[in-house]
């Protein structure tokens, strides 16, 4: 069985690592590339937290919490890729004999920690349930008196109306998702994208068609190498201390159905089985349920024959729950609770909103945003351009490591939607090229604006510095174009008159996809830039009236419909 776990093992890397890569323009063709995100568990549980749905093919983690609660977390030895490859470095590292081995897989107390994050993390994901429980009576008592219906039906109806109304006034700005940054994979793609596969492609030259550079992309590397690293001193310190998602995985398992069992009779108290004990389960005593990866080690490495892995085994030899406190999870859910208020309402996100915080097309309105993205960076691996970056804190504490447009960095190509095809979580909603361009059926909406351009005239050279340059006018890819010019005449300082074209935007034609700005010829800080202001997705953040007056709602891009 444990060359079976191997074999798995490989295969499950390999596709995530071939996915990986073919996340390129190049090779996209509709393949699953967002297999991995899509099917982890606590992506499907927090967004369906967060915005009250499933979203596509999110119910692949649906399908994982089922085969948890029928085998244990195999999940965390046979298929996490971000678990295979600290199963790997622990391997590489390990320079312990079997004594030291036994030790250093025992269960310590500090491994619970990773329930008290999970805590936390659903905690700001569920944050709206308070208050909407507070408001469901009133709610419930008003769809009661609205309701002419069945009076046998009644009730029921009231009850689910009422607290439905409840819940859908309460998720906007009452809730956000911030399992993306402990989720393994949602880590592991985001280190790979921008810091693992930059190194490859100086040394390869292969996996891009030119070099990428992103920014903190050392922060994010060193979280990555960090906890692989840490496994030569503690093996598998990520799943057995902080992995959020292996703690989700450990409270369902409590109800699987097969298990590691261990027969008295036959167990001379070794603890051989603790050698290669990935999740430090304790098989050589009353087995921890939740904190077995079922990596069949054990049974492999008991030189008795006492270990099985049998179907419904006894009670009496297994400790079905987590090893938390009451109190402890109740402070971490406090800490949620009261973190998450107040790292919403320190700026960054709402009144004083950052002009840099520049969305991908197709991303619904920020406090939507920050409930749907898993900061996976998916869409920053696909774009063509390298336009797209992981964020700081330019949205907010809130909003670390989402996708941000930087234009100094490329430009938003104009025929292109791959941010959109891949997004496993529907922060960026698909798109078409015809709805992003504004033509055909969606000529009456418009383009989709991410920002508006401008200009500051003191570094412009044909405004400041008498200097003909024309090449904002001449990449500016709208039709008719955004960037027009008008023809001055001028006296230099030496006395002569020269012809000059003085740049101008449109603001109505103006789409904010950046190219003026990288093509600048200014290149420290460009004469023309883009800011946030004027993009559709959020009609409070329109430039123009026309938008927000907009009475009838046509031009609202802001739904996932």
């Amino acid at each position: 069985m444990v060359n079976i776990r191997r074999a798995y093992e490989v295969l499950f890397l390999g596709l995530f690592l071939f996915f990986l890569l073919i996340t390129d323009l190049r090779y996209l063709k509709g393949w699953p590339v967002s297999f991995f995100l899509e099917a982890t568990p606590l992506v499907a549980v927090s967004t369906a937290l967060t915005t009250h749905t499933i979203y596509r093919n999110l119910w692949w983690g649906v399908f994982i919490l089922g085969v948890t609660m029928m085998f244990g977390r195999v999940w965390c030895n046979w298929m996490c890729p971000f678990g295979i490859l600290h199963h790997f470095f622990g391997f590489i590292g390990n320079r312990r004999n079997t004594k030291q081995l036994i030790e250093v897989n025992r269960y310590r107390w500090w491994y619970s920690i990773k329930y008290y994050i999970l805590a936390v993390m659903l905690v700001m994901a569920g944050a709206w349930i308070l208050p909407a429980m507070i408001a469901a009576p009133g709610e419930i008592v008003s769809a009661w008196s609205t309701d002419s219906g069945s009076v046998l039906t009644r009730p029921v109806r009231a009850v689910i109306y009422g607290f439905g109304a409840a819940a859908d006034h309460y998720k906007e700005g009452g809730s956000n998702l911030q399992i993306g940054l402990l989720d393994p994979i949602a880590l592991t793609v985001r280190s790979m994208t921008t810091s693992v596969l930059p190194i490859a492609h100086i040394a390869t030259e292969s996996i891009y068609t030119e070099p990428r550079e992103y920014w903190y992309a050392w922060v994010v590397g060193l979280i990555f190498a960090g906890f692989l690293v840490a496994n030569w001193w503690i093996p598998r310190f990520f799943c057995r201390a902080i992995c959020p998602l292996g703690a989700l995985l450990g409270v369902l398992s409590r109800f699987s159905l097969w298990r590691i069992d261990r027969d008295p009779v036959r167990c001379t108290d070794c603890d051989l089985c603790l050698k290669n004990c990935e999740g430090a389960s304790d098989p050589h005593k009353d087995l921890r349920k939740s904190e077995c990866f079922v990596c069949l080690n054990c049974i492999e490495d008991c030189p008795h024959d006492a270990l099985t892995y049998r179907f419904l085994p006894r009670k009496a030899s297994e400790i079905t729950w987590p090893a938390v406190g009451r109190r402890q999870v109740l402070l971490a859910g406090i800490f949620g609770s009261i973190f998450f208020p107040m790292a919403k309402l320190s700026g960054g996100v709402r009144k004083n909103f950052s002009k840099y915080v520049i969305r991908p097309p197709g991303s619904v309105a920020e406090d939507e945003f920050l409930r749907r993205c898993i900061k996976c960076d998916q869409c920053i691996r696909v774009c063509p351009t390298n336009v797209l970056q992981p964020a700081l804190f330019e949205a907010g504490v809130l909003g670390l490591w989402t996708p941000i447009m930087i234009s100094k960095m490329g430009w938003c190509e104009l025929n292109c939607t791959l941010c959109s095809q891949v997004c496993p979580t529907g922060a960026i909603r698909e798109i078409s090229i015809a709805e992003k361009l504004g033509i055909g059926p969606f000529e009456y909406k418009g383009p989709i604006k991410t920002g508006t351009a401008f200009y500051e005239r003191g570094r412009c050279l044909p405004w400041a510095m008498d200097t003909d340059c024309v090449v904002c006018e001449e990449v500016c890819p709208t039709s008719p174009k955004a960037i027009f010019t008008r023809n001055i005449e001028i006296t230099d300082r030496w006395g002569k008159t020269l012809q000059l074209k003085r740049p101008y935007i449109d603001p109505e034609k103006c789409i904010g996809c950046g190219i003026c700005e990288h093509e600048c010829p200014v290149k420290d800080e460009p004469a023309v830039y883009v800011t946030a202001i004027g993009e559709t997705r959020d009609k409070t953040r329109s430039l123009l009236l026309s938008l927000v007056e907009d009475p009838d709602g046509s031009r609202d891009m802001v739904s996932l419909g």
